[in-house]
């Protein structure tokens, strides 16, 4: 999520969504992503599916105070959706540039949405502390670019 914060700050501040630097770390992002999701299925579920939908269905419900393992396919999606932008971006720049606004919103998010839930709603502590502290700087930037603007 570090990287994620690191890539939309640079961004809010200017740098090019398709500058190599940008693109590369953003894929980084995204494939930490892959392998903490891939990490937590193998070393808190022993890799069982079940396991983890059962997991899920209960924070949920301990949480919102109603069960929903469903939550578990939302966080896969991100991982899809995360992937798949950072590849659009090393693999057709040129074309990722002409993308319509709606789309780059959409992807960005959906993706702070699901980062915003994985680190401030259903953790606690510091995880709890720094996630908001980086939606605070993301609110900032995106603040003083819009007064720019």
């Amino acid at each position: 999520m570090m990287l994620m914060v690191a890539v939309l700050s640079a961004e809010l501040r200017g740098a090019r969504t398709t500058g190599p630097l940008i693109a590369w770390v953003w894929l980084l992002g995204a494939m930490f992503a892959m392998a903490h999701s891939w990490g937590a299925l193998m070393t808190f579920h022993h890799g069982s599916q079940e396991a983890a939908l059962e997991s899920t269905a209960e924070q949920t419900e301990q949480l919102l105070g109603f069960r929903f393992g469903l939550g578990l396919y939302v966080n896969y999606l991100f991982v899809v959706v995360w992937l798949g932008d950072a590849a659009f971006r090393l693999l057709a720049p040129k074309r990722y540039i002409l993308l319509p606004n709606w789309y780059r919103h959409s992807v960005i998010g959906f993706l702070v949405f699901i980062a915003i839930n994985g680190a401030i709603v259903f953790k606690s502590g510091w995880i709890r502390i720094i996630g908001v502290g980086c939606v605070c700087l993301l609110g900032i930037l995106a603040l003083i670019r819009l007064r720019k603007s």
